[in-house]
């Protein structure tokens, strides 16, 4: 089993190894590369503190109750924002609460997030269960994908849904699109068209109302006759990257999932910080390239980040077969059986309407942490030498 002792130090170190903060610093300005990075199990930004730089962070429990002025960028097990930041929040863990001022957006990841303050731009929000409280103010945009959403919060231009339930309680400016199982109005005032994807005709109460035209699309979802194929065939491909992790990286994987065991918050914290940042600094990179130079950087890093994906998906399904296993009573067992346990559970949980897509992306975000610890602290390097 992974040692708890040192946690805090590898903190800094799981973070600015991985992929995403590395090519971060590696790229960004001076002065981003100078940025305030803080570790630690507890991390917190006292209220009569002022931050004047960006801060990246990674801890179980980060409060930010005083000023920055710049980004916020944190993964952790518990986030708590009731200060004022004059840029972008950027965070992913299992609790989020939001309640100070944002001056630029809001792109956060998490099992529950709640948010009660003043956003000057976007909010870009996935999680299990969401709430967007009366207190919320969303200057331009909201992006929202979760299991359960309510937005009490205006909406100064246009929302994107992509949810098992969504309700709406509030004005938006603009048009409400997207994917959604149940839609709610609830007393919503919507400024422009609602055009949506649903086998449910949306629930229209308190004098919700709707300024443009209302349009309902039926979801198709193919040829249903193959779903069995896709799914065997989806089993087969992640179960073959799990075999060469296994044969071929042994002391990764099980370091791995121990890991994993033993330090869930901070994989989970640090996964969802690899979720959504890579693609910003993909983006980043590939921009400052075509000015400066090694554009391709910036390309290469989404295929990275979707294998570091994979994998972490393969990490979390070889846990889960262990400790399935261990359940039953079972010994004696090859890596690869309890590989395959794990995979065939997840894939199978993964087939559940809306719950299921949870699931896996909890799978990802938990296997893709735990992966980043152990890469940064490289014990498997070390016992190679001896």
């Amino acid at each position: 089993m992974v040692r708890s002792d040192p946690t805090h130090r590898r903190w800094l170190a799981a973070l600015s190894g991985s992929i995403i903060v590395g090519a971060l610093f590696a790229w960004l300005p001076l002065e981003a590369a100078a940025a305030d990075l803080r570790q630690g199990s507890d991390v917190t930004v006292g209220h009569t503190e002022t931050v004047n730089d960006d801060i990246y962070s990674g801890a179980g429990t980060i409060n930010i109750e005083g000023t920055v002025n710049g980004n916020v960028i944190a993964g952790g097990g518990t986030i708590t924002v009731s200060g004022n930041i004059t840029r972008d929040l950027i965070v992913g863990g299992g609790t989020i609460n939001v309640t100070g001022h944002v001056g630029g957006s809001v792109i956060a990841a998490g099992g529950n997030l709640t948010l009660n303050g003043p956003v000057e731009h976007d909010i870009v929000v996935t999680g299990g269960m969401i709430d967007i409280a009366s207190g919320a103010i969303i200057g331009r945009d909201l992006v929202v994908a979760g299991g359960t959403a309510t937005v009490s919060a205006p909406v100064a231009r246009r929302v994107q849904m992509s949810s098992g339930s969504l309700t709406l309680k509030n004005h938006v400016g603009g048009d409400v699109r997207g994917r959604v199982d149940h839609l709610k109005l609830d007393g919503a005032q919507i400024g422009g068209n609602l055009d949506y994807t649903s086998d449910n005709q949306v629930q229209v109460v308190n004098g919700a109302r709707v300024a443009g035209t209302t349009t309902r699309h039926t979801p198709t979802d193919g040829n249903r006759g193959n779903g069995f194929l896709d799914w065997l065939r989806e089993l087969i491909g992640v179960l073959a990257l799990g075999l060469i992790l296994i044969f071929l990286l042994p002391g990764i994987a099980t370091r791995a999932i121990d890991t994993l065991r033993a330090q869930p918050w901070p994989s989970l914290g640090i996964g969802a910080a690899i979720l959504i940042i890579t693609p910003i600094v993909a983006l980043i990179i590939f921009i400052l390239g075509l000015l400066i130079g090694g554009w391709w950087l910036g390309a290469l890093l989404i295929p990275i980040w979707l294998l570091v994906l994979a994998v972490g998906y393969v990490v979390s399904a070889f846990l889960l077969g262990r400790l399935l296993f261990a359940r039953l009573g079972w010994a004696g067992y090859h890596d690869a059986l309890a590989l395959l346990g794990g995979l065939f559970v997840l894939t199978v949980l993964g087939l559940l309407p809306v719950l299921g897509g949870f699931i896996g992306l909890a799978a990802v975000i938990f296997g893709a942490g735990a992966l980043a610890l152990v890469v940064s602290q490289r014990p498997w390097i070390r016992q190679a030498r001896i």
